[in-house]
């Protein structure tokens, strides 16, 4: 079962915002039916046409939500950080395939608990309601931009997203942040030395941690 404040500290700054809101009543339920899930790099939370029977809350770490179009050509759909939910579905099986961008931990919710708690369901629907406004935003905004236009907004959404300050911890790769713009990995390799030439970023750590130097610049 979780500890009470992996569940209270997870979304405070999530997008999702899964415990941010509760209640202690409301959170004392949430801990008595979440169940616990740990993934390593690569592990997969959920394949696409597979039961979806819970819904899950991202503790710590990183998930992309996936799907293939023909065998090999994949678009990335959604990267969710602490906070977010995946899983939602409207047809009783998942429609893309979850996958673990590093090691990560998250809450299992089952679908016939919220089903016996009005309350925890509409908040978890006011989440799943923010959720798809975002995305459709972002990704209204992202057909209408040039490569350069399309890098910049995802790191500015990731640094939004991730509490701003001078550095961006990227979990995913090139190739991912490519699958997810509809790019080339070597067109997003461009674009972001086009930003370290301006001044904008700095250069990759070993660990994955982005330096921002002008905000503004993005």
């Amino acid at each position: 079962m979780l500890a009470l404040s992996d569940t209270c500290t997870a979304a405070i700054t999530g997008r999702g915002g899964l415990c941010a809101c509760l209640n202690a009543t409301l959170l004392g339920r949430l801990r008595a039916v979440a169940g616990d899930v740990r993934l390593d790099a690569g592990e997969v939370l959920f394949a696409a046409g597979s039961p979806a029977d819970a819904l899950y809350g991202v503790r710590h770490g990183a998930v992309m939500l996936c799907a293939w179009v023909g065998a090999e050509r994949r678009q990335i759909l959604s990267f969710h950080f602490s906070g977010d939910m995946v899983g939602f579905t409207d047809g009783g099986r998942h429609h893309a395939t979850a996958i673990a961008l590093g090691r990560a931990s998250l809450c299992r919710i089952p679908e016939t608990e919220m089903d016996n708690d009005p309350a925890l369901r509409g908040h978890v629907m006011g989440i799943l309601r923010r959720n798809l406004s975002q995305s459709l935003d972002m990704q209204v905004r992202l057909g209408r931009m040039s490569a350069a236009e399309r890098v910049r907004a995802l790191l500015t959404e990731l640094h939004g997203r991730l509490g701003g300050g001078g550095e961006l911890h990227l979990p995913m790769r090139i190739a991912e942040m490519a699958d997810y713009l509809g790019l080339r990995p070597e067109t997003v390799s461009r674009e972001m030395s086009a930003l370290r030439q301006a001044g904008v970023v700095g250069a990759f750590t070993h660990d994955g941690m982005l330096p921002i130097l002008r905000p503004d610049g993005l």
